[in-house]
Order: structure tokens, then C-alpha cells, then sequence
């Protein structure tokens, strides 16, 4: 799945593979709903888990691209990113222009 633009920022959760599934400021525990009937695994999540929508998702090995203050994006994630976040993530920061930031994903260590 490519990236789609939600508004001016490109928000949304990021799945182990690298596949971008955008959404907007403040919609990530809709988007993780949706996500997770996707994959055929919110039926096993109401049932079985203690978790909030978006600790389950994290815990399957997707990242977070927020920004809580609506100053910086952030990158949150519980399990190891996986090469394919990392480079999708260096190109995110890239396209956004915060070098800095992109540069940090090219390390082999999380």
C-alpha cells in the first residue's frame, strides 16, 4: 500500500513489512481498529486482550507516526523496527526534510 496524504501532515501506522496506512491527527485508535479487521484479528483482540487497540497493533510489531503537540512527528514502537520501517522512515523524514531525524534510521540498533 503507498502512503496516501491525510491533510498536511502524513500521520499513521507503519506494519512491519514497511506498509504505510495513513491517518489523521488524533484518528490512530480508528485506524488500528480498522487495521486489525483487516488482517482478520480485532475479534481475537476484544476477546482475549487487556490492551488498548494501539498497544495491541505496536505489539504486533507496527510503528506509530504521530505528533502529540503538533510541533514534531514522533516515531513510537514497543518491538524492534524491521529494516523495512527503518528505510521507509529514513525516506519519510527525507521527503519531510528533517535530515537529523532520517539519518537516525540508518543505525543498525533500535
Amino acid at each position: 500500500m503507498g502512503a496516501r496524504e491525510c491533510g498536511e501532515e502524513r500521520l499513521g501506522w507503519l506494519s512491519p513489512s514497511g506498509d504505510f496506512y495513513p491517518c489523521g491527527w488524533g484518528a490512530h485508535s480508528t485506524e488500528a481498529e480498522r487495521i486489525l479487521s483487516e488482517l482478520g484479528l480485532f475479534e481475537d483482540f476484544l476477546r482475549h486482550s487487556i490492551l488498548n487497540v494501539r498497544d495491541y497493533l505496536s505489539g504486533r510489531g507496527y510503528c506509530l507516526i504521530h505528533s502529540p503537540g503538533r510541533e514534531r512527528k514522533l516515531v513510537t514502537h514497543l518491538l524492534p523496527l524491521t529494516r523495512a520501517q527503518r528505510d521507509f522512515l529514513y525516506d519519510y523524514f527525507t521527503e519531510d526534510g528533517d535530515r537529523q531525524s532520517a539519518e537516525h534510521y540508518l543505525e543498525a540498533e533500535f
